[in-house]
């Protein structure tokens, strides 16, 4: 059965950040479960535009250590403007719905791996807070 596991939270992309460091929320990044792991977006900040189409990706493997990074690349490409490879990618993938890092890796561009080391630095300066999805239980308080 396919359901959502967990959720990053990624905000103060305008360079505003409230007390707490994430607000005003600019996106959300769901983590899917199902034969294989997903994520995909949810956008509250209507100015943020994927790579392409793109709206979902599906990492190497379950919870690959690249994932998240993959999935801001993606998902929040506007962030990374100062990465010398993101033209040449964002030009391979304009029409590109899904990234598929596992069974799709063909479809992938050979430069990514070229973005991904130079996001690197900027995609620790984002401001991502995760949490872990677990249903209550019958007659729990919220």
């Amino acid at each position: 059965m396919a359901g959502y596991s967990r959720l990053y939270v990624v905000g103060g992309l305008g360079g505003f950040q409230g007390a707490d460091g994430v607000n005003p929320i600019d996106l959300q990044i769901l983590v899917g479960e199902g034969n294989r792991q997903w994520l995909e977006p949810h956008y509250f900040d209507p100015e943020i535009k994927p790579m392409g189409k793109v709206r979902s990706i599906v990492p190497a493997g379950p919870d690959h250590p690249d994932a998240l990074l993959d999935a801001c690349l993606a998902f929040v490409p506007q962030h990374f403007a100062s990465c010398r490879s993101l033209p040449e990618v964002m030009s391979s993938l304009k029409e590109a719905e899904a990234l598929d890092f596992d069974l799709g890796q063909k479809n992938i561009p050979s430069s990514w791996n070229d973005l991904r080391e130079e996001a690197r630095p900027l995609f620790r300066r984002l401001n991502i807070w995760k949490a872990e999805l677990v249903p209550l239980q019958s007659g729990e308080d919220a």
